[in-house]
């Protein structure tokens, strides 16, 4: 622990780790974090713009953790320097408006909304209770997604063709993925405790 006013670059590293998980949900349960069990991050313009926001204010606190006392120490150099580069690389995606028209067939917001769930554990009635609150996120999340990739089309930033006619094509099965009438969603809660699929 610093003795110092200030936070030194391992502590700000820290402060910036429980500020993105608290924005980014789907960080979170990879990263271990049960409160983040239950939520979707926000994937819309304001959403991603919160993200960039709080880059912004965490290289300002970087800046200020160099000056202080210890903080050329080897460790300290090496969490300010890649949190440096991490955080301005990020930054500029963003400023170059690459995130209103992220479309893929491996990963996009619509793939971590879906994929988070295979990390959930399922083994208890609490667990399924968890991912029937996170599945009531899914819509928003997924409306949020939505949001962007249409400003993306007003400010005529468009995703290459091959990989959105993929990605439709992976939307398409992922909603009905046996022609049966039920979705990827659907199948995946189909082991769950029957009062929690009902509450779905």
């Amino acid at each position: 622990m610093s003795d110092t006013k200030s936070p030194l670059p391992r502590e700000v590293a820290d402060t910036y780790v429980d500020e993105l998980i608290a924005l980014d949900p789907v960080t979170g349960t990879y990263l271990g974090d049960k409160a983040s069990s239950t939520r979707l991050p926000d994937t819309s313009p304001a959403g991603q713009e919160a993200l960039a926001e709080l880059a912004r204010t965490t290289l300002a606190r970087l800046d200020e953790a160099e000056r202080q006392p210890g903080a050329d120490s080897g460790i300290e150099r090496r969490c300010a320097r890649l949190l440096r580069e991490r955080l301005t690389a990020e930054l500029a995606v963003h400023d170059a408006d690459e995130g209103l028209r992220v479309v893929s067939n491996l990963h996009s917001p619509a793939h971590s909304v879906r994929d988070i769930f295979s990390l959930m554990p399922t083994g208890t009635d609490e667990d399924w209770a968890a991912v029937a609150e996170r599945l009531r996120a899914v819509p928003a999340a997924l409306e949020g997604y939505r949001e962007s990739l249409a400003l993306g089309l007003e400010r005529k930033l468009y995703g290459g063709p091959r990989p959105t006619a993929t990605f439709i094509t992976q939307l398409t099965e992922w909603a009905d993925p046996h022609g049966q009438g039920r979705g990827w969603f659907e199948d995946f809660v189909s082991p769950g405790p029957e009062a929690l699929r009902d509450d779905l």
